[in-house]
């Protein structure tokens, strides 16, 4: 039963880490956002200079992740956009919160079994497989559903995460809106469900090379 428990929490720890991790990456990786500037030639669309972009994103991410003060560069922005971002910061920081939680469990646990402590040895799958292969099916619908109409899903995505909240919407700072197009966050999205597949993949091949060797 205990043994039961621990593959549980190992496998849901598993599967927190991959989706935080997937999400992290294009929050602080700033050259990215940098790429897609000239990807979807926002200077064209909005009418202001990469170096203006530039700031104002830098700001807006200083703010997210780092707690600087409320800024986006030389741009405008309203009382909505600002309670807006508070919403995100939030879940920013839970994102980040369950990423250091989901490494220490899974860190924790393989320690004890590399110290023979703990014992998860079968000759049937891993539990990182499983995972995997409901990380799989899951991300898999929504790609499915991505593809087949984005703006849906988008819209989907921010009633879920901000119920009952409407200042998602800068109906007043078309200036933002400008340099964070949905396209942008397609191609985030796509950089997310990416580094899942390749996490999957090498989950995959492990577990396949494993139980190869333990037939053997």
């Amino acid at each position: 039963m205990a043994k039961t428990i621990i593959k549980i929490i190992l496998g849901v720890g598993i599967a927190l880490f991959i989706v935080t991790f997937a999400i992290a990456v294009p929050i602080l990786f700033k050259p990215f956002y940098y790429w897609n500037i000239k990807w979807l030639d926002m200077p064209e669309n909005s009418g202001f200079s990469e170096e203006t972009i530039k700031t104002a994103y830098d700001d807006m991410i200083d703010y997210l992740v780092y707690g600087e003060q409320f800024k986006t560069g030389d741009l405008p922005h309203s009382e909505e956009s600002i309670s807006h971002f508070e919403d995100v910061k939030k879940l920013f920081s839970l994102n980040f919160w369950v990423l250091g939680i989901s490494a220490v469990c899974i860190i924790l646990i393989f320690t004890l079994v590399k110290t023979k402590k703990l014992s998860l040895n079968s000759n049937k799958h891993t539990t990182a497989f499983y995972s995997a292969l409901g990380l799989i099916g899951f991300f898999a619908a929504i790609g499915i559903w991505g593809a087949i109409d984005f703006s849906s899903l988008f819209d989907a995505f921010h009633r879920l995460f901000f119920y009952g909240k409407a200042n998602w919407v800068f109906y007043n700072d078309l200036e933002i809106i400008s340099i964070l197009p949905e396209e942008l966050w397609r191609n985030f999205s796509i950089l997310v469900l990416s580094i899942i597949i390749i996490f999957v993949t090498i989950i995959f091949v492990h577990d396949y090379l494993r139980r190869k060797r333990t037939l053997n």
